[in-house]
């Protein structure tokens, strides 16, 4: 015996944009979903982002705020969004991404971001963010996570840079 089930995607909750994409490992950030078909009652959807709770502090039909956990150690990044009695959010592919600054000490241990000369290494389920307007000239950068190269977001012309000798990326995203 076969139980019948019908789709009807006019049901199925539609992400449509996330503000902001990116936020620090942290945690303790508000983001912003944008779609429609959401929930007003915000025990009614449940928001995981790299396999952590993003607590729920409103709800519209249009917009939904959580507040982002701190993520600690290396993994892969992941969204899903689920509505009671409707299932999974329809996220079209769109992902916040928690990421390390380049400017902030925490990415270094608190210590200096690196130098001149220096070689850096970004392993695999790290992201780092390129928040400055040029790095120093590096020895060599090996790319097994993700670095984004973040835009001015004042200045859509505005350019950055990233100078080193040696660039390998290994299964990792530049």
């Amino acid at each position: 015996m076969t139980n019948a089930v019908t789709f009807d995607s006019a049901q199925t909750p539609n992400l449509t944009a996330i503000s902001p994409r990116f936020g620090t490992v942290q945690g303790g950030e508000p983001i912003t979903f944008t779609g429609t078909g959401f929930p007003t009652a915000v025990e009614d959807i449940n928001i995981t982002i790299d396999g952590k709770d993003c607590a729920v502090q409103t709800a519209t039909e249009t917009q939904v705020v959580c507040l982002t956990s701190k993520r600690p150690g290396y993994v892969s990044s992941s969204l899903v969004m689920s509505v009671k009695d409707k299932g999974y959010v329809a996220t079209n592919a769109l992902l916040f991404t928690y990421v390390n600054y380049w400017s902030h000490d925490t990415t270094w241990g608190m210590e200096f971001a690196p130098m001149a000369g220096e070689s850096i290494h970004i392993p695999s389920g790290l992201n780092l963010y390129m928040d400055i307007d040029k790095t120093p000239e590096l020895n060599l950068l090996i790319v097994e996570g993700e670095l984004i190269i973040g835009p001015n977001e004042s200045d859509p012309n505005h350019h950055r840079y990233f100078d080193a000798h040696y660039i390998l990326v290994s299964n990792g995203r530049m």
